[in-house]
């Protein structure tokens, strides 16, 4: 598929500011998109990427936003409304992650890996959809993790592994629930990036690239794929947490 199909499309993006979203932000943008990306404290990385994005097409953006806020979100979600008078593409990106054993996880800890991965994908999915819904169009696409489809235990990621196997359920639940209006939700899990913060061999001898994240979710997008709703793609090079690791 070439990358015309996203010129003039409107892509919301969450935690973009900088490593993986930042690049996925970078390749909607060269491919022609509207990108508007959120960001909660990376305000320095947030200012840059504005610009970056600005040289491709003035009317992409960013906006500061918590995203487990609902208040915040329905604000960002007005204004993108009202400059852009739709919404072709969400990504849920954002979500905190921890490494440590669940003895040594405060409340405050778990608490928030669970919100900034599953209730933030619940809460913006929610109002992009009352939007798609009238517009009859409209793809998510939501972002898990290596096994989260299988009951993964990861005994130092417990949070995260809860809060990604949410995702993974609610992705394919808003499939069955929106299909009929034409809209698309779809996942994609990556295993260990070359920015992760926990190292595994893997099987490939290499850890996933940011072009490999993008190729899935260009993918999943593309016109292509039309029938293809409610599926996970794990972008993992074979590699199997808990295996050989």
């Amino acid at each position: 598929m070439s990358d015309e199909f996203f010129r003039g499309k409107i892509v919301v993006l969450t935690g973009g500011a900088k490593g993986l979203g930042r690049a996925l932000a970078l390749k909607f943008a060269s491919a022609g998109a509207v990108v508007i990306v959120t960001y909660k404290t990376s305000r320095h990385e947030a200012v840059a990427l504005q610009k970056e994005l600005s040289a491709f097409d003035q009317r992409s953006g960013v906006f500061k936003l918590d995203v487990r806020n609902e208040g915040q979100v329905a604000a960002v979600f007005k204004k993108i409304f009202a400059q852009h008078k739709k919404i072709d593409v969400l990504v849920n990106l954002v979500g905190n992650f921890i490494y440590e054993p669940i003895e040594e996880t405060t409340f405050e800890k778990f608490k928030d890996v669970i919100e900034t991965n599953l209730y933030s994908t619940f809460l913006m999915s929610k109002i992009a959809l009352e939007k798609m819904k009238k517009q009859k169009s409209g793809q998510i696409i939501n972002f898990g993790c290596a096994a989260a489809d299988r009951m993964t235990i990861r005994e130092l990621t417990t949070p995260y592994y809860i809060a990604k196997t949410g995702v993974l359920m609610l992705t394919k639940i808003l499939a069955n629930a929106y299909a009929p209006y034409g809209i698309k939700v779809n996942a994609v899990s990556p295993g260990i990036l070359e920015t992760s913060v926990a190292k595994h061999k893997v099987p490939t001898g290499r850890y996933a690239q940011f072009q490999d994240i993008w190729n899935a979710v260009k993918f999943l997008l593309a016109p292509e794929s039309e029938y293809i709703n409610g599926a996970n793609i794990e972008v993992s090079g074979g590699w199997v947490p808990g295996v050989g690791n």
